[in-house]
């Protein structure tokens, strides 16, 4: 029998892992990153809907405080702001109701119609990128995506009825109801 002294065995161990472990770990790593990212996104998405549904729910109130301390109705963001303030990423919101504000956080861009007939709409589009091959497609995708992510809310003045809706991602937004 022959024996092998005992530093010559020590210099033949490998130190470090071979590269077949690491293949299958990153194989593993890159697995679990697939499944995670997309609810990730997903998650992020909800929350922005969220908070913009929550930001559509507070303005009502602010409106029908505003008529009541007044009398009339609020026309510009300013108005409204003399009751609370409505948060864009430039600070409060200025300018006529009907001119769309883009809301803090989040993708969507809010407007207000009204008052017609006692009721005031307001609608929040989302701007969700998406790639285009053709460039003439383009606005129409963008329409298309900004009808599946659109939430919708509208405030009856004279009887304090409210309304929200939204799109589902696959179906678009139905229009309130506030009669």
């Amino acid at each position: 029998m022959i024996k092998i002294p005992k530093h010559t065995a020590q210099k033949n161990r490998k130190n470090g892992f071979s590269i077949t472990e690491a293949a299958v770990t990153t194989a593993i790593i890159a697995t679990l990153g697939s499944v995670a990212y997309p609810n990730y996104i997903a998650s992020q998405e909800r929350a922005r809907c969220s908070e913009t549904k929550a930001t559509l729910t507070s303005i009502p109130p602010i409106i029908s405080a505003y008529i009541d301390a007044t009398g009339e109705a609020p026309t510009t963001w300013n108005d409204l702001s003399s009751i609370a303030a409505v948060m864009t990423n430039n600070g409060p919101a200025t300018g006529d109701l009907d001119a769309p504000i883009t809301l803090p956080r989040t993708n969507y861009e809010l407007s207000v119609e009204g008052p017609s007939e006692s009721t005031y709409l307001l609608t929040a589009n989302c701007f969700v990128k998406t790639p285009v091959s053709d460039p003439a497609d383009r606005e129409e995708q963008e329409l298309k995506e900004a009808a599946f992510h659109k939430i919708r809310s509208c405030f009856n003045v004279s009887n304090g009825a409210s309304d929200l809706t939204s799109g589902s991602g696959t179906d678009p937004a139905n229009t309130p109801n506030c009669g």
